[in-house]
């Protein structure tokens, strides 16, 4: 693995900066240097600059692509995230995780990607997978609706104890294609995430894993939005881990209760689920984050667990698709 999740991502969003033009996203220094790129505030953005984003926010250590189509089924298909990587725990939850709240001066944004590892240090994911932080770059992904000011980028980088030039931040709101794309590209991570905090599992031995969600169609009301990005994970995720556990340990009880299908809360749309939290979300049921569906593989039994289901019906309900007949 390369010495520094940042220096990683900083790579890849070098990358974008050269080919702007090509992705429909659009770099921006502000008065302290600190480089911004839109990829979807008020550029269209990409499927490829959604790809290259999801990229930055696992830490540039796991592989990213599309699928188009992703089949769910026979009746419908449509473009899907599709995500690989043989650091599961430390790029999700090292990285990729939104686990940085931005609240500057009236300026709100869900922080993710590897510019975590300098802020949260004492996070115990980077003990537990032996990674230390060693760079003098950070490089953050944000959800958020406008462009980022100076004092928010002299926020970050301060928290991350860089200097502002060093710092890259890549802005995509949840209403745009990047957002859709990087939002479905996290299933693995809710899988992880749900593994770690509330089943306790030790992540560590997830070996690989791969994963692919549908993408979700583009609303421009981002509260929709926000429903559709998590409902195309929790009734159309598909998740696959490839666990070494400890002699005798069985896996079984850890994949049946893994699907989002196994939360006393499924079967509601994550709006009905958001109205029930008071519009807080983390006053939400955490358990039904998760993947739709999941394959556990024990890699020392060879034993292969399959859980869960893709739930086209609610899927299509949430996405709102409107299917016309065409008589022959």
């Amino acid at each position: 693995m390369a010495e520094s999740m940042n220096v990683e991502a900083m790579k890849i969003a070098k990358k974008m900066v050269e080919d702007q033009e090509k992705y429909n996203i659009q770099a921006l220094e502000l008065e302290n240097k600190t480089t911004v790129i839109d990829c979807g505030v008020n550029v269209p953005g990409s499927i490829k600059g959604g790809e290259l984003f999801t990229r930055v926010c696992l830490g540039g250590i796991s592989d990213v692509g599309i699928s188009i189509p992703g089949d769910l089924s026979d009746i419908m298909a449509m473009p899907a995230v599709k995500v690989k990587t043989d650091f599961p725990a430390l790029s999700t939850l090292g990285s990729q995780k939104a686990g940085w709240k931005i609240d500057v001066d009236g300026y709100y944004a869900i922080g993710s990607g590897p510019a975590q590892a300098h802020k949260f240090k004492d996070n115990p994911i980077y003990e537990m997978c032996g990674y230390v932080e060693d760079s003098d770059v950070a490089v953050i992904t944000l959800e958020a609706d406008s462009i980022p000011t100076v004092e928010v980028a002299d926020y970050i980088a301060y928290e991350c104890g860089v200097k502002p030039e060093n710092l890259m931040i890549l802005v995509a709101p949840t209403a745009s294609l990047v957002g859709s794309i990087q939002i479905s590209g996290r299933a693995l991570e809710c899988g992880i995430f749900k593994m770690y905090e509330i089943m306790d599992f030790d992540v560590t031995k997830i070996t690989y894993a791969a994963g692919i969600t549908p993408i979700t169609p583009v609303d421009p009301d981002s509260v929709k939005a926000m429903g559709k990005t998590n409902d195309a994970i929790i009734f159309g995720g598909r998740a696959y881990y490839y666990i070494e556990p400890d002699v005798g340990e069985s896996l079984k009880e850890l994949a049946a209760n893994l699907p989002s299908s196994a939360s006393d809360k499924y079967g509601q749309s994550f709006i009905e689920l958001f109205k029930e939290a008071n519009y807080d979300f983390y006053k939400m049921p955490q358990d039904i984050f998760a993947p739709a569906q999941v394959i556990v593989n024990d890699m020392l039994t060879g034993a292969m667990y399959h859980t869960g289901f893709i739930d086209l019906e609610r899927l299509k309900k949430s996405f709102e698709v409107i299917e016309i007949i065409n008589k022959k």
